[in-house]
């Protein structure tokens, strides 16, 4: 399965040909896109029985909007090419933390309103751990993996590799 080629509409020849993946992936785009249909039904059902609620509107609106850029940002990611600009992979990982941050922030926000005291802190320090721990995935852990792939290089000769698995016990190879 070669999907190497320089020309852009060969790798899709190539999926179609093998075992219906390109029919997959199709098929993951359409339970996206009715995914987002139902989304926008029931943003528009909560904005018609939060019209007189200025804070509910709000609510139901921002969410909206978060989960609408990220849905964009997302498929943007999706759809760069192996060769786009390490900078716009950057702005677009800066862009996804910002809205999922926005979002965490924008629900407990609503949740803490309705709980005691304790609750609020829990809620808040829930929040807070998801937010830090998004920022160290997306952006200081991949500088770790970097690192750590630079001191780990293998020889991957086709020698090396015969030597590896004659070293391996049936039982190590499982």
């Amino acid at each position: 399965m070669d999907l190497k080629s320089n020309s852009p509409t060969a790798p899709a020849k190539s999926l179609q040909n093998n075992h219906g993946v390109l029919r997959l992936c199709k098929y993951f785009d359409f339970l996206s896109t009715i995914s987002f249909l139902f989304l926008t039904y029931n943003a528009v059902q909560s904005i018609y029985r939060s019209i007189a609620k200025p804070w509910d509107l709000a609510f139901v609106i921002s969410c909206y909007a978060e989960l609408t850029l990220l849905h964009v940002c997302l498929k943007i990611r999706e759809n760069l090419s192996t060769d786009a600009p390490i900078e716009h992979k950057h702005r677009l990982k800066i862009a996804v933390w910002i809205l999922i941050s926005l979002l965490t922030t924008t629900v407990a926000y609503r949740v803490a309103q309705i709980m005691p005291l304790s609750l609020k802190i829990v809620i808040w320090g829930m929040s807070g751990s998801v937010i830090v721990a998004g920022f160290y995935a997306f952006f200081i852990f991949d500088k770790d993996v970097k690192e750590a792939n630079g001191y780990c290089k293998l020889d991957k000769t086709e020698e090396n590799v015969n030597k590896f698995h004659e070293q391996l016990s049936p039982e190590e190879k499982v």
